[in-house]
């Protein structure tokens, strides 16, 4: 079965948590430096610390090329509400529930060929082996979307898809890349 086509499986269970997605040219996609750059200010502690966060991911236009140079992309996301603004543990909870989302995907994918991208650095080991040794799980590492360049607020514009979903809620966004 093709990606699409196992993608559009996955949205039409009842159990799918996706809120909203698209299917867009990878091409429409904006990268940009500024994007990039935001990382380096560290506010999610992982710059430096994991090969799928700068500068261990590498150079951000040599990713948007190899994004850009795939077919097809599927952005999709989750919504989770919160019960306010800084609730700060919801907000983990969103994450968690993303994160199971994309490997609920990454499941019925199996040996299909494509690079998901998502929300936040790859969690997959408890302690990274950058910079000392390789990447344990090349296949199955995930960079987050922010730090190969992506711009999410004016993608999810392009895509139709909103960044912000009303009060007392947090989006996270993911994108599959096939051909």
């Amino acid at each position: 079965m093709a990606v699409r086509e196992i993608i559009e499986a996955w949205l039409s269970e009842n159990n799918c948590p996706v809120h909203e997605y698209a299917w867009i040219n990878p091409k429409d996609i904006p990268f940009t430096a500024e994007v990039r750059a935001d990382c380096a200010l560290n506010y999610c502690g992982r710059y430096g610390k994991c090969w799928t966060c700068p500068p261990g991911c590498g150079d951000w236009e040599v990713l948007r090329d190899k994004f850009q140079a795939y077919a097809h992309a599927f952005i999709d996301t989750t919504c989770t509400p919160l019960e306010d603004s800084y609730d700060i543990e919801g907000m983990e909870e969103g994450r968690k529930l993303h994160d199971e989302a994309d490997k609920v995907l990454i499941a019925r994918l199996g040996e299909e060929e494509y690079r998901l991208t998502g929300a936040g650095s790859c969690g997959i080991c408890a302690k990274c082996t950058y910079p000392d040794a390789p990447c344990r799980f090349p296949d199955k590492a995930r960079s987050s979307m922010e730090a190969c360049g992506m711009d999410v607020v004016n993608l999810s514009k392009i895509a139709g898809i909103h960044y912000i979903n009303g009060a007392n809620t947090v989006t996270y966004f993911s994108a599959v890349f096939f051909n």
